[in-house]
């Protein structure tokens, strides 16, 4: 059964990528250039998929330089401010470059230009959080830190640019370490990622009714699995160890426990709320959180960390699908099935645990499932309104990134081209 899964699996992935060979047919008309120059729904997204097949077939890469290319002239284009972290034009385009390469460690001007706009993109970063800090001015904001569109995710792939990126990445990692820092609204000492947005829909508010965040895409889980896989790399600075062991702990003790096991809200406030176990997904909720705790652990030997993000991830997987969570009903690698799947595949990998293993082929189906050979990418549309922009066959919530998830379980090998560096998961 497993062989004929991994078969099943290998010919959804090729049909998503037959199905993705028309970089004009894209964007949707709704889209503006921002966005279809995006990493989560847009063209350089698309071209991680036929950069990570061409290394077995290399048919592929042509593809994947002219999704590369029209990326590269959407963003030209991209004249509307928007959140230019990892998921914008630029850095988007510099993550694709550097893996639809044949060698990225061979030298390319483009990609050295690229590479060189994201470093003074999260130097500018670093010195604002270092002048909010140095005179107090309050919260801090997802943009200086988060991985959507902030430093954690600027720092995933500066990371692996090695040496000309070196003093931005320092730089970086200090900003971020800073973070453990608390800040104070009304007296009171709050963490330092705090932010003066409400936990709905994130509208500015008094630091008084903000929030902080959990999830692995806006909360704290980001700096600190982006500190911990930095520390593996050898990119240390002064506190940054602190930082992370004050993070580690931080998500310890906001853990909850029902029948299942333990579990973590999205976000935290000073006025209590209801709380119940989201859905198991990356974006939010217990499977991203345990796999930067899990990374935190493995970057300090630090086993009772690793120990409780597995046993955070096996009671997620026990619990989804039941009532007492909202169950992934999608496929993408956001807040769907693929990115379940990737994380249990990273965790299940690194830690040895036979009984994360033993759920990769039950996501693996469940992933299966959600296959609809009518949809023009090849998986059944999400639920609820969409937003107009959000392509089906995109990288964060389309078809791309499930194929992503699905070809690593069909290789059982680690992506080749490290596409889950943008979720920080490895």
């Amino acid at each position: 059964m497993g062989s004929a899964l991994r078969e099943r699996a290998a010919g959804v992935v090729a049909t998503v990528a037959r199905r993705l060979t028309a970089p004009a047919a894209h964007p949707a008309r709704e889209a503006s250039a921002f966005r279809a120059a995006s990493l989560s729904d847009g063209a350089p997204g698309i071209a991680l998929l036929h950069a990570e097949l061409a290394h077995t077939d290399p048919a592929h890469r042509p593809l994947a330089h002219e999704w590369l290319r029209r990326g590269a002239a959407l963003a030209a284009q991209a004249t509307a401010p928007g959140p230019q972290g990892l998921y914008g034009p630029l850095a988007a385009l510099s993550f694709a470059a550097h893996r639809t390469a044949e060698d990225p460690r061979a030298p390319s001007t483009a990609r050295a230009r690229l590479g060189g706009q994201v470093a003074a993109m999260a130097g500018t970063r670093a010195q604002r959080e270092e002048r909010r800090l140095g005179e107090r001015l309050g919260c801090t904001t997802f943009t200086a830190y988060d991985v959507i569109s902030g430093q954690a995710g600027l720092g995933a792939h500066l990371l692996e640019l090695g040496v000309p990126a070196e003093a931005a990445v320092t730089r970086l990692v200090r900003a971020l370490s800073a973070l453990a820092r608390p800040v104070r609204a009304d007296s009171r000492p709050l963490p330092g990622w705090w932010v003066a947005l409400d936990a709905g829909a994130y509208r500015p508010v008094p630091p008084a009714r903000g929030h902080a965040n959990l999830g692995m895409a806006h909360g704290v889980p980001g700096p600190l699995a982006l500190l911990a896989l930095a520390w593996r790399q050898g990119v240390r600075v002064p506190g940054q160890r602190a930082a992370i062991t004050a993070f580690a702990d931080w998500l310890l003790a906001q853990r909850r426990t029902d029948a299942t096991g333990p579990w973590w809200p999205g976000q935290l406030t000073l006025d209590p709320a209801p709380e119940r176990p989201g859905r198991p997904s990356w974006c939010y909720g217990t499977p991203g959180i345990a796999r930067a705790l899990h990374l935190a652990g493995l970057a300090l030997d630090v086993p009772r960390w690793q120990e409780a993000a597995v046993g955070a991830l096996r009671a997620a997987l026990a619990r989804a699908g039941t009532e007492e969570a909202e169950p992934a009903a999608e496929a993408g690698l956001c807040h769907g099935v693929a990115g379940l799947l990737q994380i249990t595949w990273r965790m299940a990998h690194d830690s040895g645990d036979t009984e994360l293993a033993e759920h990769l082929p039950l996501l693996a189906t469940r992933l299966l499932d959600l296959v609809d050979e009518d949809e023009p990418f090849g998986f059944t549309a999400a639920p609820g309104e969409r937003p107009p922009e959000e392509h089906p066959g995109g990288f964060l919530t389309g078809a791309a990134g499930a194929a992503l998830a699905l070809h690593t379980f069909a290789t059982d090998s680690a992506p080749a081209t490290h596409w889950d560096r943008a979720l920080l998961l490895a």
